[in-house]
């Protein structure tokens, strides 16, 4: 657990105002009306969705009469994530990482690559992102310092062919994993959602073993949830990686994404370096954001 104390030292403005609130308050089993609007609002500044503030609150008033402030909203937010139907956090053989521009998508597809390969895993990287020269090469850099077998292909602007040639590599190669890393994009694109539905279309020609990850900057906010929403519009997002959380103020964005999309946090990005990502675990997030 230290290391999330660590990760999310930034975020002490939303532990203490949340410390503040909470301490004031006398009894759950009966809260007043100024106890519930000071709830309510103390959550949503700490970036928790309208909905999930609302179960919270309604999580709270049945707390056990004792029940110190800390273990009463501990409880209640891990209550709310826990009776959801969220998917399961397996991760398939080819993964798919997507996001809109400067979510963190190539360092996330070097750092997973590099969590797999220490956990003694072999890996096929793959760079579909065919806009932006900068990202092939960055992750060419990144395949060479960890010895990954490393795919692209610079005489093409085709990314679905790209992940084509990527996937059959890794395959033939018995990897483990194959990742694929995409370009940014909006999702007022047309084109370039069609694009992306297109790489998935191929990938799946070859196998049904795929991940898609939607990579969110943490501090984005509640935009990250509208950005996840409208991705899986046009793919099956399996996995969430939410980056940037060094950098954050606010910490409930994570529990949001989960309550909103139903799907599971897998990592966590805290840095640029290969050892700055942190595989999600619900208990340590929530003790780190209230204890």
């Amino acid at each position: 657990m230290k290391i999330f104390k660590n990760t999310f030292s930034k975020i002490f403005n939303t532990q203490t105002k949340i410390k503040e609130t909470f301490s004031n308050i006398l009894s759950f089993s009966t809260l007043s009306n100024e106890d519930k609007s000071n709830i309510e609002e103390c959550l949503l500044e700490s970036d928790l969705s309208w909905d999930l503030t609302q179960e919270t609150l309604k999580n709270l008033e049945k707390v056990k009469k004792n029940e110190t402030w800390e273990n009463a909203l501990y409880n209640s937010l891990k209550k709310s994530i826990e009776s959801l139907e969220i998917r399961s956090h397996d991760l398939k053989k080819v993964i798919i990482i997507v996001g809109v521009n400067g979510s963190g998508k190539t360092t996330s597809a070097a750092k997973i690559a590099n969590f797999f390969k220490v956990n003694k895993k072999s890996v096929t990287l793959v760079a579909a992102d065919t806009y932006r020269a900068a990202a092939v090469e960055q992750l060419k850099i990144w395949s060479q310092r960890t010895y990954i077998n490393f795919i692209s292909n610079p005489n093409t602007k085709d990314p679905a062919s790209i992940a084509y040639d990527g996937v059959k590599s890794g395959i033939a190669n018995n990897d483990d994993y194959v990742i694929i890393d995409t370009a940014g994009r909006l999702h007022t694109s047309k084109n370039l959602m069609n694009e992306l539905e297109k790489i998935f279309r191929v990938v799946k020609s070859i196998t049904d073993e795929i991940s898609v990850f939607i990579s969110i900057d943490g501090n984005t906010g509640q935009n990250g949830i509208k950005q996840a929403v409208e991705f899986g519009k046009v793919l099956p997002l399996s996995n969430v990686i939410l980056n940037k959380m060094d950098g954050t103020a606010k910490g409930g964005s994570a529990l949001s994404i989960m309550y909103k999309m139903l799907i599971p946090i897998s990592f966590i990005g805290v840095g640029e370096s290969f050892e700055d990502l942190i595989e999600f675990d619900l208990d340590y997030y929530l003790k780190s954001l209230i204890k």
